[in-house]
């Protein structure tokens, strides 16, 4: 465990190893208003009242040991601090890029074992988390202790071009960045491509009235002619 992560985790000592999220606590507290009907229930309703009422006690104990306890002041501060900085100087350098995650390049597997997976790496993640929870108990942002968000990408090194990886085992495409593209020096091409022909097959939008209007027509002539058909003659 690097030095700053264990700072983190000195900090975060008094607080649960797995801090309870937002979604968690409003339904063990649901769970807890159940249980506290039944014992609280005329005598008439059946349900076993004494059950209920450990499971209620029991529930509450373990809420109120798993629930992040209110941190404020400097401390809070400190916490914060100390848990960017374990993610950008621990976590995120070790994650696999997300494009490397995908299409499996070779090495990928083996830098993931090595680096992401590693003991170091899982011990920081963990307190990143474990702080995340404690500075925003009420939070709802189901992804708030979610690491993936700080996975870096590819494509930012690329200038937004595809990441073509002819090696990869889902290699993607070879693609021009934005800025070659605007300096292309041949202008837009001349032949057939893809794009024109969808663009000449879209209709205008008079055309799509005249097309549901002709359709409309149609339907009302034949309509017409089976009703026709069917009458009987006088």
């Amino acid at each position: 465990m690097s030095n700053v992560v264990q700072q983190l985790a000195n900090e975060l000592k008094n607080q649960p190893v797995n801090p309870l999220r937002n979604h968690q606590v409003e339904e063990y507290g649901r769970e807890k208003t159940r249980l506290e009907t039944i014992v609280g229930a005329p005598a008439f309703v059946p349900g076993d009242r004494g059950k209920a009422a450990k499971q209620a006690r029991d529930l509450a104990k373990m809420v109120d040991h798993q629930i992040a306890k209110p941190v404020q002041g400097e401390h809070k501060d400190t916490i914060a601090k100390l848990a960017t900085e374990v993610m950008e100087t621990v976590i995120r350098p070790a994650l696999v890029p997300r494009e490397d995650m995908r299409r499996n390049p070779a090495g990928a597997v083996g830098q993931f074992m090595r680096i992401e997976n590693a003991r170091p790496t899982k011990q920081a993640i963990q307190q990143w988390k474990r702080a995340q929870l404690v500075l925003e108990p009420g939070n709802e942002d189901p992804d708030l202790a979610n690491v993936e968000r700080f996975r870096p990408e590819r494509i930012h090194d690329t200038g937004g071009a595809a990441t073509f990886m002819p090696g990869a085992q889902i290699p993607g495409n070879f693609a021009m960045t934005p800025q070659a593209k605007a300096n292309w020096p041949l202008g837009e091409p001349h032949v057939e491509t893809p794009l024109k022909q969808a663009q000449k097959r879209e209709m205008s939008e008079a055309q799509k009235a005249a097309l549901v209007k002709a359709r409309a027509t149609a339907q009302a002539n034949r309509l017409a002619k089976t009703a026709a058909q069917i009458t009987p003659e006088v």
